[in-house]
């Protein structure tokens, strides 16, 4: 049942990050005796203005000014010139601890097919236009940018670690700084290196990267084609190999899947000996979730207008937005699980392993089959962890309204 302490909307979604918000402020000596804008006004008038799709300083100053919704959540008014001294007064390393406390806080469940297949990281890069005069935010001859370097965890859907850097800093860099032991990461062609899949080996990780189509290699293995008859329909041409690059120094063994599927040919490159030919395309065809991130940070959260131009306060803007999801998801998750009658409510993981246990099994001990990730889960996706743009302008309109029962089925109606 939901806590009987009442509490607004606005309140409920910012519930997991508050005490951390209150933490770091009381650790900032006469901050909030100094200024009018302090830490907490900061960060909960930006949270506010991301979560309500406000697009820049200027219109999230006339909102506080204005509405009767800033006025009843006691939002603090202030001009531009604070907000531009305030991105620059605060360490981003801040922000960046409270991401952090906030992912281990918040019990973001685990899609169980992908678990199974082991912890997933999906690897890209992104780049946000800049003005002429953010010199540092070096792209190209007559444009700036900057640029964010993700890691989005397939396995619960969230950003867990980023980067943001001029718009020409080597996306292969920020891979080889990240990579841990036991982690597989999904890349799309850019991150190709010969050197790049040597390092991720020695570090005892795995990679499945799409390759390009004129890379030579020698078959070394053919390999049988695992593929679910059901899904046969969508490849053709399929092949799975071990193989050896012919220009690759240290001669690695690695293994391909190709494949055509729409008219375009595939050729995934992988350590992973262990998953099936179908789970190695699965896998890869959602490396797409990445990009549907960014798209939601820069269009449905108005992440691409840039709120600050200096370094350090376009990480914390950056920080905010990932702050501002994970609150988001967070609560979209709460609203999932309440809106069931508690006599039928099964957590995520058991509902998701009930879905499987009707399908075919793999005899394969230990795992159960991974029945087409994308009919399987499309659905799942869509209610547990996809932020639609009407469920979100439902939320912004909710924002003073006591969080209840209510709510939550009045939110189900806008999934």
């Amino acid at each position: 049942m939901i806590d009987k302490v009442e509490k607004n909307v606005f309140e409920t979604i910012l519930e997991p990050v508050s005490s951390f918000i209150e933490e770091a402020q009381k650790s900032m000596q006469d901050d909030s005796k100094t200024y009018t804008l302090s830490f907490t006004a900061f960060t909960t008038n930006l949270l506010f203005g991301i979560i309500c799709q406000i697009k820049s300083i200027g219109k999230l100053i006339v909102e506080i000014k204005t509405s009767r919704v800033t006025k009843e959540i006691g939002l603090p008014g202030a001009s531009k010139s604070m907000y531009s001294e305030a991105f620059c007064r605060y360490n981003p390393e801040i922000y960046r601890k409270i991401f952090g406390k906030l992912l281990l806080a918040c019990n973001f469940p685990a899609i169980p097919e992908i678990q199974q297949l082991g912890r997933i990281l999906l690897i890209d890069g992104s780049v946000f236009p800049a003005i002429s005069n953010m010199c540092w935010a070096k792209y190209k001859k007559n444009a700036n940018a900057v640029k964010m370097h993700l890691a989005f965890e397939l396995n619960r859907m969230i950003p867990v670690q980023f980067l943001s850097t001029e718009g020409n800093y080597s996306e292969k860099q920020f891979l080889k700084d990240i990579i841990e032991k036991g982690v597989t990461y999904i890349c799309d062609r850019g991150y190709i290196s010969f050197e790049i899949f040597k390092f991720i080996c020695d570090k005892q990780a795995s990679f499945i990267i799409r390759g390009k189509s004129n890379m030579i290699y020698k078959v070394k293995k053919s390999l049988d084609v695992n593929i679910p008859v059901s899904f046969l329909h969508f490849f053709d041409n399929i092949k799975d190999s071990l193989i050896i690059f012919s220009n690759d120094t240290k001669q690695g063994v690695y293994r391909i899947v190709e494949f055509t599927s729409m008219g375009e040919s595939y050729i995934l490159i992988t350590n992973r000996l262990d998953l099936s030919t179908y789970e190695i395309i699965m896998l890869y065809a959602y490396r797409w979730q990445v990009e549907l991130f960014f798209r939601f940070i820069k269009r449905t959260l108005k992440g691409i207008h840039l709120m600050s131009y200096d370094p350090c306060g376009i990480q914390i803007q950056f920080y905010l937005y990932m702050i501002a999801y994970l609150l988001l998801l967070s609560f979209k998750q709460e609203c999932e699980i309440q809106k069931t009658p508690a006599s039928e409510n099964l957590s995520i993981e058991e509902e998701c392993q009930a879905t499987c246990s009707n399908s075919d099994n793999n005899p394969q001990a230990g795992r159960f089959y991974v029945r087409g990730l994308v009919s399987l889960l499309g659905g799942r996706l869509k209610k547990y962890w996809r932020i639609g743009i009407h469920w979100l302008i439902a939320v912004k309109n909710y924002l003073l309204e006591t969080f209840n029962d209510n709510i939550v089925q009045n939110l189900a109606a806008y999934p």
